[in-house]
């Protein structure tokens, strides 16, 4: 098979934890062709796309983790399977590189769809299920936000809707001194959506990262922050950890399956505090090679058999 990945610069590739590279790793390792590009790659003519790909070796060896080779531009139609890798923010680029790509044909196989990229926000997502969730608002208004805080009288957090990583997320107490300052701040004057949630204390002992494969869950890892901060992400400085899918957990994922598999969602993972659904990632979810490592399991490899089951039944229709 050929597959491209759509990434961020392989410059940047933390390749001693970073999920697309293993991905990459077990496609070479089963004999796949591999190509990056980045979605300034991507181009049109008239209604075919094309991309300025460059084949790519991967290597096992974390400090030289690729050999890049000359790039051309290829008719991306010429692929079996497009993996969409790049990292959030789902912003405009994003949105635009999601419509080029549903110029490719059926039996090239992008993963995740594009469809589903576009539609499942990575936090509004979530409210789809609304039983698993914190108790929450969305909204760009100051007073709808005070309401919301003063209506429990206990401490809430403040997210952008196109935020990732942990960043621009505030605490707010109530009459907290500085809430109408941080509010602004996070919703740029009213102009942004926020969603607002009840904290949840349960993310002082941090919060698990739950990978699903097919809408199948693989495994969890439970990701801590570091001492004296309140944000558990791998990008804020947390650390990644051993844990266990509880059976709430498994029920929350067979209620998800379906709305996932309907979405072209072939690898997600959700984001759970305590027993609360916080996040659905889909445009590049991580903690595999944490994963694999704490379950000494192959799951990069998995994830690429899956691949080549779509790529398969793609070409015979």
């Amino acid at each position: 098979m050929k597959i491209a990945f759509i990434m961020d610069p392989l410059e940047g590739v933390k390749a001693h934890k970073d999920t697309t590279y293993y991905i990459m790793l077990a496609a070479r390792q089963r004999q796949h062709q591999v190509f990056y590009l980045d979605q300034n790659d991507l181009l049109a003519r008239h209604d075919r796309l094309y991309a300025e790909l460059t084949p790519v070796d991967v290597h096992a060896d974390i400090e030289r983790p690729f050999t890049k080779h000359d790039s051309s531009i290829v008719p991306m139609d010429e692929m079996d399977a497009v993996m969409v890798r790049t990292d959030p923010p789902f912003d405009r680029r994003y949105f635009y590189t999601t419509l080029l790509l549903d110029l490719l044909p059926p039996t090239t196989v992008v993963v995740n769809r594009p469809r589903g990229l576009r539609n499942w926000n990575e936090k509004l997502s979530a409210l789809h299920f609304a039983r698993f969730n914190a108790r929450t608002l969305v909204t760009r208004r100051k007073d709808q936000i005070l309401e919301f805080m003063e209506e429990s009288g206990k401490r809430v957090t403040l997210k952008p809707v196109d935020g990732f990583g942990g960043r621009g997320v505030v605490f707010l107490d109530p009459g907290g001194p500085n809430n109408d300052q941080l509010i602004n701040l996070i919703t740029h004057n009213g102009s942004h959506m926020v969603i607002v949630q009840d904290f949840i204390p349960e993310a002082r002992t941090g919060d698990k990262r739950i990978l699903l494969l097919n809408g199948e869950p693989l495994g969890a890892v439970l990701r801590k922050a570091p001492k004296g901060k309140e944000l558990n992400n791998l990008d804020a400085g947390g650390s990644a950890h051993p844990a266990e899918i509880t059976p709430f957990e498994r029920e929350m994922c067979a209620q998800m399956k379906q709305g996932m598999l309907d979405q072209g969602i072939l690898l997600g993972g959700i984001d759970i505090l305590g027993d609360r659904l916080i996040e659905i990632n889909v445009t590049s979810p991580t903690c595999l090679q944490e994963l694999c490592r704490f379950t000494g399991k192959d799951f990069h490899h998995d994830i690429v058999a899956a691949v080549e089951t779509l790529s398969t039944e793609a070409k015979a229709v």
